[in-house]
């Protein structure tokens, strides 16, 4: 067992501290487990473990005991201390907390990738507005920065493809959608590959690709399938935002690309395209913040991004 560790001298620089290691450790030590604890917070046995163990890597000494096969737990004194300096000061501000988030809130920020936003919010708007018309939706039209903006607290709520890993986050799995490589139509037809049911993919090796920008997840995914489709790197040409303006350069005859299969319709002249089956399909998350797991508008946000999204050729 590790040694117990004086907490660092005033005046000494301290890591900063997510407030919800604290609520977790906090109720951990009042119930005495993992698994209790974990049931009133709504998380996994494993995730409130999780909390546990991060606050104690901030705090740098062990704060509670798990004896071997039993899922009661034991407070080191060190772990006792900080519990009782907790106490009512930590229920007062959650209680305070609970206040504000539920009945003051009247703006939901919500980040979300552009094409996301074009192709599904309008209708999850109608929705969210239908039940919530009091309530101002501020959306923030991004992609690589969601999780960092919310680890700020600069979000409420996002709609990603990407899955976060703070434990501050929690996520919920929407729905998956396929992507499509597409192409200008007046290319000629690729030729049939070895199986005879798809495009033989080599046809686009040395073609020119429009991708979106570096580090969004539709660029890295796509890349890596082309590379093995292709056995050769996609010669990336042009980078863009995302779906709306890689289809705008496809049918401008520029090069080809690949964006979600429902972001290109009968609408988008002069472009082809091929659903690429055989590629992983992407998946879309719904994040929020720990604090707001159980706030009214949230989840109202997030049941109607579920059956908006379910309703537009997920799986």
């Amino acid at each position: 067992m590790a040694a117990d560790k004086a907490p660092p001298e005033r005046g000494e620089k301290r890591a900063k501290v997510d407030i919800s290691l604290l609520q977790t450790f906090h109720l951990v030590a009042r119930t005495g487990s993992f698994s209790a604890a974990s049931r009133e917070l709504n998380i996994s046995y494993q995730s409130a473990a999780n909390h546990v163990r991060r606050l104690e890597q901030v705090y740098g000494a062990r704060l509670i005991e798990a004896e071997k096969g039993s899922r009661r737990i034991t407070l080191t004194p060190l772990g006792r201390a900080l519990h009782a300096s907790l106490g009512d000061e930590l229920e007062t501000i959650l209680s305070r907390l609970s206040v504000l988030l539920h009945d003051v809130r009247s703006v939901l920020r919500v980040g979300v990738p552009q094409a996301l936003f074009h192709h599904f919010f309008p209708e999850i708007l109608r929705t969210f507005r239908a039940a919530a018309p009091e309530i101002e939706l501020a959306f923030y039209e991004r992609d690589t920065t969601l999780e960092k903006m919310m680890m700020e607290g600069a979000l409420d709520a996002a709609v990603s493809e990407r899955s976060f890993g703070h434990p501050g986050i929690i996520q919920h799995l929407l729905g998956t959608y396929k992507l499509a490589l597409i192409y200008p139509q007046d290319w000629p037809v690729p030729p049939p590959g070895p199986d005879q049911k798809t495009p033989d993919l080599s046809f686009f090796r040395d073609r020119p690709f429009i991708t979106y920008e570096a580090g969004q997840m539709v660029r890295t995914g796509s890349m890596e399938f082309l590379a093995r489709a292709m056995h050769a790197p996609p010669r990336i040409d042009t980078s863009a935002s995302g779906s709306t303006s890689v289809t705008r350069l496809v049918e401008a005859g520029l090069g080809y690309g690949v964006v979600p299969e429902w972001s290109v319709s009968s609408e988008n002249r002069g472009v082809a395209k091929i659903v690429l089956d055989e590629m992983e399909p992407m998946k879309l998350w719904f994040a929020h913040s720990a604090f707001l797991e159980t706030n009214k508008f949230i989840r109202l946000l997030h049941r109607s991004s579920q059956s908006a999204i379910n309703g537009r050729r997920t799986s």
